[in-house]
């Protein structure tokens, strides 16, 4: 009787042992990935500061206004007049998304259709 006791007291310590050791390993796991995570999210946020600091650049009214004058015979750009800045009341509703004639294509709406407008 004490000998099959002892057997289980011993089964049980081992089943207990192998229970903390797959918690220990699925811990592990668990923060390995959150530090790849962190990593990830970290990355990601040095690239937007990255394209700040591009736009930025890129939107230097310096720079524009030497675009625009170099490219002004090509662009043909005009002045700003008040009467161009509406409110977003005085915009039109969108647009329905109407099925092609043809049917359903690939692409939906309109760009998949092969018709041609002019």
């Amino acid at each position: 009787m004490v000998r099959t006791l002892n057997i289980l007291f011993i089964l049980a310590v081992v089943i207990g042992a192998a229970t903390v050791y797959d918690m220990k390993l699925a811990a592990e796991k668990s923060a390995e990935r959150v530090a790849d995570l962190q990593r990830q999210i970290e990355e990601e946020r040095d690239a937007i500061r990255h394209l700040k600091a591009e736009w930025s650049l890129l939107n230097k009214p310096e720079r524009l206004q030497n675009l625009v004058e170099r490219y002004n015979d090509y662009l043909q750009l005009e002045a700003l007049e008040p009467k161009q800045i509406v409110t977003l009341d005085d915009l039109p509703s969108r647009p329905v998304m109407l099925e092609p004639i043809g049917g359903a294509e690939p692409l939906g709406g309109y760009a998949g259709s092969s018709a041609m407008v002019q």
